[in-house]
């Protein structure tokens, strides 16, 4: 409702205010699909729609030389002729690049010997393009202390989601909701933020400066942090296995409810239970998913009561006999 709320908004304006309105929208192409949800601005977007072109050899070449030059450093031909490899013909892989460039560029700032040039050791250091943003994320990560580094896990498994075909997707999520989800305050959620968007490590926004208030909308900077840092990658799994039980449990509840199945039992009730004491899953956490979270709780609750007073009754029984 929202959304539609919002392109209503927009529609409205270009089409009826006296003064032309332009609007630009800028989206990824796989998204593109999801805008016939709304007929009319899918009318617009066919009206006026502009596929942007991928980038030739000789333009990916002038955007590595050209701000190198620009800060008065030189580039050997045989690094930029590395990256232009690394890159290839993948545009998902332009912000790649460019994070590999600026971490190469600073790594060259802080270790070159005199007038030399940016070359393929100073690229190999800093992990080339496969490995630069899980390196860096990496850095960030291990200057947390042990309680910051679980927050930090709860803070990013929060702020993504897993898609279609292995293809994440951000979530951007209130301060003072991934406060309550870790449980932990609203400041040492700040704390771990701020490692990861300081000087040099934008990885996550609002960018360094900007003060975060508890309504603050925080999101990771780019989806490739979700496909490169393998340890997020990890988180994400983890993250879609557990909403997935999370799900599955709040549905049998809820058939449970409506009487059309009955309690869980064995195996599925012991990995339930296993996940519940695992994942420690919060009131808050629960309702993004599904908001009967204390249905499905209770639920889960009452199976595992049915089970060991079942339990007992058969050891009472064995006695007995």
């Amino acid at each position: 409702n929202e959304s539609l709320a919002f392109v209503n908004l927009l529609l409205e304006a270009i089409n009826q205010l006296a003064v032309p309105i332009y609007v630009a929208l800028t989206m990824r192409s796989d998204f593109i699909g999801d805008c016939a949800q709304f007929p009319e601005l899918t009318q617009k977007i066919n009206d006026s729609h502009y596929l942007i072109p991928q980038m030739t050899r000789e333009q990916k070449k002038l955007a590595i030389e050209g701000p190198v030059a620009v800060g008065g450093g030189v580039i050997t031909p045989r690094l930029v002729q590395q990256l232009l490899n690394d890159v290839g013909d993948n545009p998902d892989q332009l912000p790649i690049m460019q994070h590999a460039l600026m971490r190469t560029w600073s790594f060259w700032t802080r270790h070159n010997s005199g007038d030399e040039q940016l070359d393929i050791r100073h690229y190999n250091a800093i992990g080339r393009m496969k490995e630069a943003l899980s390196l860096h994320a990496n850095e960030a990560y291990d200057e947390l202390n042990k309680r910051q580094k679980k927050v930090c896990e709860l803070m990013f498994k929060a702020l993504t989601e897993a898609g279609n075909e292995n293809s994440g997707i951000r979530r951007p999520t209130a301060l003072k909701t991934i406060a309550a989800i870790a449980g932990v305050s609203e400041d040492e959620v700040i704390k771990v933020i701020d490692r990861f968007r300081e000087p040099g490590r934008s990885l996550l926004m609002p960018p360094y400066g900007v003060a975060l208030q508890s309504d603050t909308v925080v999101d990771i900077s780019h989806e490739s942090l979700m496909r490169n840092w393998n340890r997020l990658k990890v988180w994400v799994q983890d993250e879609s296995a557990s909403s997935n039980m999370y799900l599955k449990l709040s549905d049998a509840s809820e058939n449970y409810q409506m009487g059309k199945t009955g309690l869980w039992r064995m195996p599925d009730l012991q990995l339930a239970i296993n996940w519940r004491e695992e994942q420690r899953p919060t009131l808050v956490w629960g309702q993004r998913y599904n908001p009967a979270f204390e249905r499905a709780m209770v639920f889960l609750e009452t199976s595992e009561l049915a089970y060991k007073t079942e339990q007992v009754n058969k050891e009472k029984l064995q006695r007995r006999n």
